[in-house]
């Protein structure tokens, strides 16, 4: 059995690894035969903030390079980190970082 810290700290790399397939805390919590109100009260615990937040910040913080170093469109790349609605996303992102995918597409392109 893992220690709490070698827990939360493979938790990390398996979010990071499979950012684009889905993970959430319930597949987290199975894979390492933990109960999902555990591993979140760990995590809030150790990191200051929800799981679910932090797989969320993870997901539009990786989908920054799909945005600057493919012409994707954005609803492919919503979809690609597991948003289902364009709009969706576009709000999240400009909720973590102050403008839309669209302005930092455009800001990027102009530099």
């Amino acid at each position: 059995m893992l220690k709490n810290d070698e827990l939360l700290e493979t938790v990390l790399i398996e979010i990071d690894k499979s950012i684009c397939e889905g993970i959430n805390v319930s597949i987290l919590a199975r894979k390492y035969a933990i109960s999902e109100g555990h591993l979140r009260r760990l995590f809030r615990f150790a990191y200051n903030q929800t799981i679910t937040r932090y797989i969320k910040s993870r997901k539009l913080k990786a989908s920054i390079d799909d945005l600057l170093k493919t012409d994707s469109n954005v609803l492919d790349i919503a979809i690609k980190y597991g948003f289902d609605y364009e709009q969706s996303y576009i709000r999240a992102f400009k909720r973590e970082f102050g403008k839309t995918p669209g302005d930092l597409r455009k800001s990027a392109l102009a530099s």
